[in-house]
């Protein structure tokens, strides 16, 4: 710092003040001014060094340094401004503090510059001269180094301010250039504006209106123009004449803020709605000095919003599908909620679709040429298509378009009317009128309408056939001519058409009708017709009459058997009493023939009781070989008794026997069936002829058997006929169908029976007939030869008198219990096994056959048990029998073998069965039998 040399004379105490004071403050530069006051100031204190530093406030402005540049000592720099700081903090006159901070190295002084009180800057000096600060040249410089600042900031300052005023009144221009733009804007709109626009004072007088409102003359204001018109004028012309401490103008000018307010007016042009808006216009002072009044009719506008209102609703709420499409690019524009939901698009997604992404590909290539010839055109015509739906569920739908503006841009407003539904539910009422075609075509049934005269509209159903009628055929004619010889139709009829619901019974000749009538009533509920619907019950009411005389007839079987049970026990003791009488009397003893003949008689009653179950459908099926000569000969009798002395009965038996293998009672039920049918065909005088052969039966004959199914070979052949009335093609074709019957109480089950039999057994039936010469039924059994009928042969020879003869020769010794609860029976089968030795415990049923089972300490080898007892029957005592006596034997015998408990129990897996009435020496064979015969794998014997 050359120029910041002390001038020259003595230094430190001897400077002059004055000559300091003008060295330091001559130059006009404040930088130049700070760095000489420092060297001043250092050298004048003998510092080893000095720091000026200007501060406005606690922000240093300026700073100059003693000796050297500051850049190069960065710690005399820090300790100033901390020096500087610390004084403006702490108030001028903390120097101490301020040194005491400052302190580093060199013992430092902080000196306040202060004018008129005020901090203006700092000294710091490090390593001054003790009391250097009192010193004059040091005390002069701080005073006037002091002023120079204060000035320099003032000048400064002065300068901001000028400058700030300089760019506020430059920015004040620009808004007064501004505001004049806008001004004249404002003014050019106003004047060209459609708006009405009225400028009035603060009293409410209209001062000018603009061209809008001036075409409109004032109400009540003559010719005189606007001009000082009050401004209820305003309310008055364009709207109701609102009373005026609710107009807008004046609650503007009151509140002083905008007001707006609506007026409707009616006239000879309809509504009309304005709005009107009251602005304040205040002067300088804030005070409202004019009103400005802005009219805008509204009535277009909001007729354009309601109808755009309208229109958007009718876009939102259409159930059909729109979507507005460029025709250009093909591109969706808008999509309605109803396009969004068949498509299963949001609205956004379709906006990002073209037209061909709407449809599935093989669709587009069909509609692509339809859709660019609709879009040339103006209209694009209805056509069916398949839109394209997410997931790809194609939906069905009926498309049309035409041309329209949308926000200023051709475009073409497509609607989609889904149809998929619909064609669904057309396709089902096909489905369903297809159906119920069929229905009518083949239920016998008859579906008929009638008009309010009665007439005809509707005659279906394949009941009418049964009629004579063809469907349709009486459609126009009048129920009273159709069925004028039927009252209980046209009772019918009159009902229904008055209103009643009728449900009848109607029988046509041999034919019976089930019909329900029901009216057809219109809003009001006047009756305009009726519909009814006839159900043919002819087969119905016949099968109903089938059942009850089955019933019967199942009822007169179950008495038989129930009559048959209790003959069959009396018939054991009967025979078996009078077999022990026999075995005790002498050849030629006078009693030996009325014991014959008891026991002949009996014989008799057992063959009935067994015709009267096989009658009654009641006997067990049990197949072996019979010879059919001797069931036929057994039953002639039998057979003679049913047809009375008004016919002839012949039987013609095979020279040989006939064997067959079939169940008695079947077989004998076969011929009594056939018997009854030859009976009943003959009403007065007759033959009834019955013949048995052998036949053989060639392929040829088998392959044109009525009833197929039939191999080649030996059969019995058993022919019934009778020279009775025969029958004719009809009724022969339907001779062995179940339930089907020509006679009045007949149960249509006969033949059936018969066809049923021959078939189980291997055979079939024909039969040959012709109205007025008579029947002939054939029925082919198959023949049994070789080894099992030699076999058969031999059983017969065996079965003779010897044979139980022989079987009550042999004595037995084994414990038999005897569970019986006819007293008879059970003291015959008591006497006659002990007679021959076995020990015998009786029990009249179940539960006391069990009490003796336990009680006894001996052995049981045989329980001999009837089947049908009370308390407990046969069957579950022998389940109990085989826990408690685990090698007991059981030997079954009833007098009505078709309980549930025999053809079912445990005769089911053969068991010993023995069927009452039974003979002495075969009870005797049959307990033996029994007792001899192995037992079951598993169990032991007593």
């Amino acid at each position: 710092m050359h120029d910041a040399v002390l001038p020259d004379g003595p230094r430190g105490r001897g400077l002059d003040p004055a000559a300091v004071l003008e060295h330091v403050l001559a130059p006009d530069s404040m930088d130049l001014v700070l760095e000489r006051a420092a060297a001043a100031l250092g050298e004048a204190c003998g510092a080893a060094w000095c720091a000026v530093v200007a501060l406005d406030g606690e922000h240093p402005t300026d700073e100059a340094y003693w000796p050297g540049a500051p850049g190069g000592d960065a710690d005399r720099r820090a300790a100033a401004r901390r020096a500087a700081r610390a004084l403006a903090a702490g108030g001028a006159g903390d120097t101490a503090g301020a040194a005491r901070e400052a302190a580093s190295g060199p013992a430092h002084e902080a000196w306040p510059l202060v004018l008129a009180g005020q901090l203006v800057g700092a000294a710091l000096l490090a390593g001054a001269r003790p009391g250097a600060a009192r010193e004059p040249v040091a005390a002069a410089l701080r005073v006037a180094l002091g002023a120079r600042l204060a000035h320099h900031r003032e000048r400064a300052s002065a300068r901001d301010r000028l400058a700030q005023y300089e760019r506020w009144f430059r920015v004040l221009d620009d808004q007064v250039r501004a505001l004049d733009v806008e001004r004249q804007k404002a003014a050019a709109l106003v004047q060209h504006a459609e708006d009405a626009v009225a400028l009035l004072d603060a009293d409410g007088r209209i001062l000018s209106v603009k061209p809008a409102l001036a075409a409109e003359p004032p109400a009540g204001g003559g010719t005189r123009g606007w001009a000082g018109l009050g401004c209820d004028v305003l309310c008055r012309t364009l709207g109701d004449g609102a009373a005026c401490d609710t107009c807008a103008v004046r609650l503007a000018g009151a509140r002083g803020e905008p007001v707006e307010r609506v007026l409707r007016r009616v006239d000879e042009s309809g509504a009309r709605e304005r709005t009107l808006h009251a602005f304040p216009l205040r002067g300088p002072e804030g005070r409202t000095r004019q009103l400005l009044a802005v009219l805008r009719d509204r009535t277009d506008v909001h007729q354009l919003r309601r109808a755009e209102a309208r229109y958007r609703l009718l876009f939102e709420r259409n159930p059909r599908a729109i979507v507005m499409v460029d025709p250009a690019s093909r591109r969706v524009l808008l999509a309605n909620p109803a396009a969004c939901h068949v498509t299963g698009r949001t609205a956004d997604e379709l906006a990002r679709l073209r037209l061909e992404d709407l449809h599935p590909r093989d669709e587009w290539a069909r509609l692509q040429s339809r859709y660019a010839a609709g879009f040339a055109g103006r209209t694009l015509p209805a056509f069916e298509c398949r839109l394209a739906g997410r997931g790809g569920g194609d939906r069905l739908a009926l498309a049309s378009g035409t041309h329209v503006e949308l926000d200023g841009q051709e475009a073409v407003m497509l609607e989609f009317q889904d149809v998929t539904e619909s064609r669904r539910v057309e396709e089902a009422l096909r489905d369903a009128e297809e159906r119920l075609r069929v229905v009518l075509a083949n239920a016998p049934l008859v579906l008929f309408a009638l008009d309010a005269d009665g007439v005809f509209t509707l005659s279906e159903g394949r009941g009418l056939a049964a009629l004579g009628l063809r469907p349709g055929e009486v459609v126009g004619r009048t129920v009273w001519d159709v069925y004028a010889e039927l009252p209980q139709v046209l009772d019918s009829a009159r009902r229904v058409l008055a209103g009643e619901e009728v449900t009848a019974l109607i029988e046509v000749g041999p034919l019976a009708f089930e019909t329900r009538y029901s009216p057809l009533r219109d809003a009001v509920g006047g009756v305009t017709g009726a519909i009814g619907v006839a159900v043919d019950v002819t087969d119905r009411r016949r099968l109903e009459a089938e059942l009850r005389q089955a019933q019967k007839m199942e009822a007169i079987g179950r008495l038989a058997g129930g009559v048959a049970h209790d003959f069959n026990n009396l018939l054991a003791a009967i025979l078996g009493h009078a077999e022990i009488a026999m075995g005790r009397v002498e050849p030629g003893h006078p009693l030996r023939r009325n014991l014959e003949e008891i026991q002949r008689a009996g014989a008799r009653g057992a063959h009935l009781t067994r015709q009267l179950l096989t009658y009654g459908r009641k006997g067990a099926v049990a197949p072996r070989v019979l010879d059919v000569n001797a069931v036929v000969a057994d039953l002639q009798g039998l057979i003679q008794r049913l047809a009375g002395e008004d016919l002839e009965v012949v039987v013609r038996p095979a020279p040989i026997p006939a064997l067959v293998r079939a169940d008695r009672g079947e077989l004998e039920q076969t011929v009594m069936n056939l018997a009854v049918n030859a009976r009943d065909a003959m009403p007065g005088v007759g033959r009834l002829e019955i013949s048995i052969e052998h036949a053989t039966l060639t392929p040829a004959e088998t392959g044109a058997a009525s009833d197929g199914g039939v191999a080649p070979g030996a059969y019995v052949l058993l022919s019934v006929s009778d020279d009775g009335c025969g029958m004719d093609d009809q009724t022969l074709a339907r001779a062995f169908e179940p339930y089907f019957t020509t006679k009045a109480t007949g149960t249509g089950l006969g033949l059936s029976t018969v066809h049923a039999v021959a078939r189980r057994n291997g055979g079939h039936v024909t039969v040959t007939s012709a109205p007025g010469l008579g029947t002939t039924f054939r029925v082919f059994l198959p023949r049994v030869e070789g080894d099992e009928a030699r076999a058969a042969a031999a059983g017969a020879a065996d079965t003779g008198a010897a044979a139980p003869e022989a079987v009550a020769a042999r004595p037995g010794h084994e414990t038999v219990l005897l569970v019986e609860d006819d007293e008879a029976v059970r003291a015959l089968a008591r006497d006659v096994l002990r007679s021959r030795g076995y020990t015998v415990l009786e029990a009249t049923n179940g539960v006391d056959a069990l009490w003796i089972a336990r009680r006894h300490e001996g052995p049981l080898h045989l329980a001999v048990t009837d089947v049908v007892m009370p308390h407990m029957g046969g069957g579950a005592l022998a389940e109990q029998l085989a826990v408690l006596r685990p090698g007991l034997r059981v030997l079954y015998m009833s007098g009505y073998p078709d309980e549930h408990e025999v053809r079912g129990g445990p005769l089911a897996s053969g068991a010993p069965f023995l069927a009452k009435p039974f003979s002495v020496s075969e009870f005797l064979r049959r307990v033996r039998e029994t007792l001899d015969a192995p037992l079951p794998e598993g169990r032991v014997a007593a």
